[in-house]
């Protein structure tokens, strides 16, 4: 299988979105496919001392020219290569002129990870990137040692366009939905072509049984959004999210690749083995890097399935290619899995679930918030309206603190965490909360679920 870097706004989405069209309309599915203004960021060459590198998005093209140790900084990735925002950022901040980063992973020649010269994830600051940041194989460091001169060669594109968005639906409009991106990064087969691959394997099986199934695939996961705002990835579902209506679920297959797969649920409760021809782990952690993070924003309940952990060493590089024929029965055997979850929500019979996550979060309120919940009749809905109001982005630490996990929290926990001495950051605001906030943060809280009362209450 020959895999091909799918930029949100480029001829190789518009392509990918097509021929997805056609196959899915081919299984019966009627599809309907929405065109959103996205930023098409992608690389034309880059080279440096005449040697091929990989530009990080969103660098503009431009010429560098320094000394290694005094003007530019040779770093690695590390073991997570999402620390490579953070490093660029400090070294953009302490004057460096460039930045050439090498991977910690050997057999990695090429990885794209945005950068950012703010520490920030907000949707009111936009991203910069001014600073020069590029790539290089491993293998070309020694060519590079300590007061070498380096000259820094890149040519982008950067410019307004038109990203796609797939929703398909066989049979009466499911209130459950299975969510994967189309856009990738380089090779991006498991981020995320075999989330595509598994949505198609379950438009087959819901083709040839009648299941009723909607399938959504955004684009502009990875980048794209046109305000270039530092909270730069999920922008495709987080515009397309404020459209969707009366959807009670949806199970986001993203990084899922391997065994045992990480199960990441969020206004649901779901039951350890609920995907019953896989094998799970179930963190307890709801994942904020997924689409999953723009729909519990809507209010609408989320499974993320992915291997976020055991995808770095892959993440955005040229080796996250098809491994071979071994992970084709793993795609069917988790669309197998899903398409009996699908099933059983469809039939209600996941509402146990739903109850069960209500009845966890309201028993963890904190003894000093006193609050009465509403007569639940309907904890779907119930579930809905606390998610929209209680759960939030957020990391442990701040910005600059390597190796921090974007996670979707509940305020019940940060006012928890706070009380035992955490400090956390809340992303969208770039708020900073710590013990200090404690009183301000519960003061919060008792808005948030008043808030939460008065949606279900309608």
């Amino acid at each position: 299988m020959r895999l091909m870097e799918v930029v949100a706004g480029s001829k190789a989405e518009l392509s990918l979105v097509r021929s997805l069209r056609e196959l899915l309309t081919l299984r019966g599915f009627e599809v309907r496919v929405t065109p959103i203004d996205v930023i098409e960021w992608s690389e034309v060459e880059c080279f440096i001392n005449d040697l091929p590198c990989t530009a990080q998005p969103p660098v503009v093209s431009s010429y560098s020219s320094g000394t290694v140790g005094r003007d530019v900084l040779l770093s690695p990735t590390t073991e997570d290569p999402d620390n490579m925002w953070i490093i660029y950022g400090k070294a953009a901040r302490e004057g460096y002129s460039t930045v050439v980063f090498y991977d910690s992973y050997l057999p990695v020649r090429r990885r794209r990870v945005v950068v950012n010269e703010l520490p920030s994830y907000s949707f009111s600051l936009r991203v910069r990137a001014e600073v020069p940041a590029v790539h290089i194989p491993r293998s070309h460091v020694q060519s590079f040692r300590s007061s070498s001169r380096v000259d820094v060669h890149v040519k982008t594109i950067k410019r307004l366009s038109t990203g796609y968005i797939v929703d398909a639906v066989l049979g009466e409009l499911p209130r459950v939905a299975v969510v994967v991106h189309h856009d990738r990064w380089l090779a991006g087969f498991r981020d995320d072509a075999i989330g595509v691959l598994t949505a198609l394997k379950l438009a087959d099986y819901s083709s040839k049984l009648g299941i009723p199934l909607r399938l959504i695939s955004f684009t502009a996961e990875e980048y794209g959004d046109p305000s270039e705002s530092s909270f730069y990835w999920a922008y495709g579902s987080r515009e397309y999210s404020k459209l969707i209506e009366g959807l009670d679920l949806a199970f986001i297959v993203d990084t899922a690749f391997t065994e045992p797969v990480e199960v990441d649920a969020v206004g649901i409760d779901l039951a350890r083995d609920a995907l019953e021809y896989v094998d799970t782990r179930y963190p307890g952690l709801g994942v904020g890097y997924t689409d999953g993070i723009s729909l519990v924003r809507r209010g609408i309940p989320s499974v993320v399935l992915h291997n976020i952990q055991e995808i770095k060493p892959y993440y955005h590089t040229d080796i996250d290619t098809y491994p071979g024929r071994e992970v084709d029965g793993f795609i069917e055997r988790l669309a197998r899995s899903v398409a009996r979850l699908v099933v059983r929500a469809g039939s209600e019979g996941l509402k146990s679930m739903f109850r069960a996550y209500v009845d966890r979060l309201l028993s963890s309120l904190p003894p000093r918030v006193g609050y009465k919940p509403p007569s639940i009749l309907d904890p779907v809905e119930y579930s809905k309206c606390l998610i929209k109001y209680l759960l939030i982005p957020a990391i442990r630490g701040s910005y600059v603190d390597l190796g921090t996990e974007i996670l979707t929290l509940s305020y019940i926990d940060v006012v928890r965490g706070v009380s035992e001495g955490v400090k956390y950051t809340i992303l969208g605001t770039d708020e900073e909360v710590g013990p200090e906030s404690l009183t301000k943060l519960e003061g919060t809280l008792v808005e948030l679920l008043e808030e939460a009362t008065r949606c279900y209450k309608g």
